[in-house]
């Protein structure tokens, strides 16, 4: 075989399925399809942060198209609801003129430089979506987001306080709420948090303890166990 059937050859396989063939656009993209494009993307910038940044460039959070009530039970609780998210006609609008160039610019706006911009595809992707924002199902493979929690007393006296650690396994943003005696700890973010209760003027007795987790596509519900009161 001459040298130069092989580069032929090298040439075709590295253009076939796998390598250098891109990915499809969908037809009619749902949340499912766009939400891992905002992740790996835009939520450095435009995730849970967002509401906390002074940075006026950064007043949306795309790791939630909605968080409501009927989806996320008392984990709605923890959000802001001054924070923008992403299946808000204002967000669709905001990422339709973002991804792609605007009165004669060189470059689109978001990511902003350096960064390099979005492949084709994904731009196509979110522009088809922001046109018609729709949530639709869940993915198939979805699973509820997690909690761990570590230092949780048998006994409580003036403070009920230990660390939880809320998670998801598919990578999905969370939010939750850590409830005991009628109060909500409100947990805006996946990670670590210091848990930290008044108990000084609960009733001596057995306080349940439970943690409601959302993904945006479901919610969980766990008993993180009971917590005897001394006041």
């Amino acid at each position: 075989m001459s040298p130069r059937s092989s580069l032929f050859i090298l040439l075709g396989l590295l253009a076939g399925p796998g390598c250098g063939s891109g990915a499809s656009v969908p037809a009619n993209p749902t949340w499912a399809d766009v939400e891992p494009i905002l992740r790996g993307e835009c939520n450095s910038c435009h995730g849970w942060t967002a509401g906390e940044m002074a940075n006026p460039a950064y007043p949306f959070r795309f790791d939630f198209y909605d968080v409501t009530a009927a989806v996320c039970g008392h984990a709605a609780l923890a959000m802001d609801p001054t924070v923008t998210l992403a299946g808000s006609p204002a967000s669709s609008i905001q990422i339709s003129a973002d991804v792609v160039p605007q009165g004669g610019a060189k470059w689109p706006r978001m990511p902003p430089q350096p960064s390099p911009a979005l492949p084709d595809f994904e731009v196509q992707t979110l522009k088809l979506w922001a046109g018609q924002p729709v949530k639709g199902p869940p993915p198939t493979t979805n699973r509820p987001p997690t909690v761990e929690v570590s230092q949780l007393p048998f006994l409580a006296k003036g403070q009920l306080a230990f660390t939880a650690i809320i998670d998801d396994p598919d990578g999905d943003s969370v939010i939750g709420v850590i409830e005991a005696n009628g109060f909500a700890f409100p947990m805006n973010r996946p990670g670590s948090f210091a848990v930290n209760f008044d108990a000084s003027q609960w009733p001596p007795g057995p306080v349940d303890v439970q943690a409601v987790l959302c993904d945006g596509w479901v919610s969980a519900t766990y008993d993180i166990g009971p917590v005897q009161i001394q006041n």
